[in-house]
């Protein structure tokens, strides 16, 4: 029986991927790091059309940290070659996965940054000028901050999700399909009632962030809006993202005296473990906390 070669099991993987509605970008990251694989096998003498063997990819490992590539891109190299192989033995092209016995190396756990209160008024200074642009880029801005929304669910708010008299959005595009309501500070309310009196297209199911011509922005659209603005603020000693305004929103929000759990539901995470990655961020405002919360205080301070 004739053996499947590495490029027609590279083929009919893609192909699987396709068919599970996997996203392009996911599916460009998968062949990248398999890509990424077949050159290591060709340099190192080896058939770059046969079957990796868990000897073959321990040897990989090593030289992507020979060449120096931080162990974040091994990771994620490591990880896409490992549902590639798992793919293989449960089709039965392969009897094991090569990639058993097969370790990934481990991403020290470091702390997101965050934005000092100081930085936050500069951004927002620096955001809100009395433009069309100006007061969309405001309304980003706020929005980042004051709800932790991610960047796709952003750009995915419809102006149907905005609902200004109860203070709040209907965020649908989360990770897991899993609808939820945030709540919004006054000073977003005023910014966000600003921006659509200017926005001018006024169909419920209009994107509510949106360029000139009517069309919804995409991801590298306010990923750049968000760098120009940091420019702009002088913050060129942390680099702004719309994931650093998250990571900002929950730490100051802990820092303020918000609990995990609540905060767990804004930004709609499905484990409290990853939520409280910001009670250790928060750090001071925590210390501070039983000064102002103690229930022993108060009884005895009456």
């Amino acid at each position: 029986m004739r053996r499947t070669t590495l490029d027609e099991a590279e083929s009919t993987y893609m192909l699987y991927c396709r068919t599970r509605g996997l996203s392009p970008r996911t599916i460009s990251t998968y062949q990248r790091s398999i890509r990424e694989m077949r050159r290591f096998l060709q340099s190192s003498g080896r058939d770059p059309h046969l079957m990796p063997l868990c000897t073959d990819l321990r040897a990989f490992v090593a030289s992507q940290l020979d060449r120096g590539l931080s162990r974040m891109t091994i990771q994620v190299h490591m990880r896409s070659i490992r549902a590639f192989a798992n793919f293989l033995e449960r089709e039965g092209i392969v009897e094991q996965s090569p990639m058993h016995g097969v370790s990934i190396p481990k991403v020290p756990k470091r702390h997101p940054d965050v934005l000092s209160e100081d930085q936050i008024k500069r951004l927002l200074r620096a955001a809100g000028r009395p433009t069309w642009h100006g007061t969309s880029n405001l309304a980003m801005a706020l929005t980042f901050l004051d709800t932790g929304l991610r960047l796709s669910e952003l750009i995915g708010l419809d102006l149907s999700d905005i609902d200004l008299g109860a203070r709040a959005i209907r965020v649908r595009s989360g990770k897991g399909d899993r609808d939820r309501q945030v709540f919004l500070g006054r000073a977003l309310v005023r910014a966000l009632r600003r921006w659509i009196e200017v926005r001018s297209f006024h169909e419920s199911w209009t994107p509510f962030f949106l360029t000139r011509r009517g069309d919804r922005l995409d991801l590298r659209n306010v990923e750049r809006i968000v760098e120009r603005i940091a420019h702009r603020a002088g913050l060129q000693d942390i680099r702004v993202t719309p994931h650093i305004l998250r990571h900002t929103f929950a730490t100051h929000y802990i820092k303020n005296g918000g609990d995990p759990f609540s905060l767990q539901r804004i930004l709609g995470h499905s484990d409290i473990k990853t939520t409280m990655i910001y009670v250790n961020l928060a750090g001071v405002g925590l210390r501070e906390a039983p000064a102002k919360a103690s229930p022993v205080d108060r009884l005895l301070a009456r």
